[in-house]
């Protein structure tokens, strides 16, 4: 999962509004409406997952899939999120190693608690979940399992992300610096190749000779991170204005409904994912453009940027829960109706969000400002300030 910024700004909802084509962005560092759409986006996830472990039945169960089978993609629009937010926060001067720890306290300590969380829960109440030999789980721990398909759900099933994460954090300084000095036009042409890798990735997984999955092979999903890098650098050098809100919108809901389309016959290239990293793409840099330029949306009110605040935590123990809740049906899946099935998926939510705000509170918070003081670069210019005010 990924970096969260927030920001308290107007929280009127004037998502429509639009500076000239010529004006630049301000300075702004935060992103409200990102955190906000962080909200959003978990909530696919866990519709997902609902879907999945079968909470409803009969026709329910096909309206919910007919809704949330592409909720999935809610992982595609984190990894844009990730890479626009890094690349808008992108400091010349940070040190490599300093941003590795930075990403290392901002998302560790709750892995660990996730896999924890995980364990126990294998060990309990979903034992379906549980990693099969000390190697997948030690690969899980260290964030590494998403390298070997078999293994890509070890530990807690959904850090598979995080595998790609930090495949992308690993990779962030060496991708942003020559990004930075290419032209607009170069930078345009880096989104469409980025593109066109998302469409090939199914086909370059089945022609690899080493296993790989387009699904959770990081490498396969970093272009979906460069397309969030680099349309950041666009907007934030004010060569290119995205469309209005209203405009994109719908293109996002089109962009989430060809995620399942099918791909090119006799063939493993998938356009829909394409559309839908592009789609997605535009709604992250829209909704960017309206922060930056002061016409935040209502994304960007204070009840969503404190839900946005925990959605990694949330992400991290959602399936846990929703799992668990399940598990006293035959096989855990629950096929209830309806009614009794909103009634179990209210409950699971409940229960998965009061222990997201736990961990946010109480782990992720203090445990990365304790970390962060360990940042050689910040005590380094902490020590040149005071050097500075004591000569004065």
């Amino acid at each position: 999962m990924t970096t969260m910024t927030t920001s308290r700004v107007d929280a009127r909802p004037v998502a429509s509004a639009r500076p000239v084509a010529s004006a630049r962005p301000t300075a702004a560092r935060h992103l409200p409406s990102l955190t906000g759409l962080r909200w959003a986006t978990a909530m696919l996830i866990f519709g997902h997952h609902l879907m999945a472990v079968e909470y409803f039945g009969g026709t329910a169960d096909d309206v919910w899939a007919f809704v949330f089978e592409a909720g999935k993609t809610g992982v595609t629009l984190f990894f844009i999120l990730s890479g626009f937010v890094l690349a808008w926060g992108y400091k010349p001067q940070q040190s490599a190693g300093s941003f590795w720890w930075h990403r290392f306290a901002r998302i560790y300590p709750l892995h660990l608690v996730g896999v924890g969380l995980a364990l126990v829960a294998a060990a309990t109440l979903v034992p379906e979940i549980r990693t099969d030999g000390a190697v997948p789980l030690a690969a899980n721990v260290l964030l590494v399992n998403g390298w070997v398909p078999d293994w890509w759900q070890a530990g807690n099933p959904a850090s598979w992300s995080l595998v790609c994460e930090a495949f992308f954090y690993l990779s962030f300084p060496f991708l942003i610096r020559p990004l930075v000095r290419l032209s607009a036009r170069a930078q345009t042409i880096v989104v469409g190749i980025s593109l066109a890798l998302v469409a090939l990735a199914p086909q370059i997984a089945a022609l690899s000779p080493v296993p790989m999955s387009a699904a959770s092979t990081p490498l396969l999903r970093l272009p979906e991170f460069v397309v969030g890098v680099t349309l950041a650098l666009l907007v934030k050098r004010g060569a290119w204005m995205p469309p209005r809100l209203r405009f994109v919108l719908p293109l996002a809901v089109v962009g989430y409904a060809l995620s399942e389309a099918p791909t090119l016959p006799g063939t493993d290239v998938h356009p829909g994912l394409a559309v839908t990293v592009g789609a997605f793409a535009l709604l992250v840099s829209s909704l960017a453009s309206a922060d930056a330029h002061r016409s935040s949306t209502f994304l960007a009110r204070p009840l969503w940027q404190e839900l946005g605040r925990v959605s990694f935590a949330f992400y991290l123990v959602h399936l846990l829960v929703i799992a668990s809740v399940s598990s006293a049906w035959p096989d855990g899946h629950p096929q209830l109706p309806w009614r009794r099935a909103v009634l179990l998926a209210l409950a699971a939510f409940g229960i998965a969000l009061a222990l997201a705000f736990v961990m946010h509170k109480v782990v992720e918070v203090p445990v990365q400002r304790w970390l962060l003081r360990y940042d050689r670069a910040r005590t380094q210019r902490a020590a040149t300030v005071a050097g500075v005010e004591a000569a004065r």
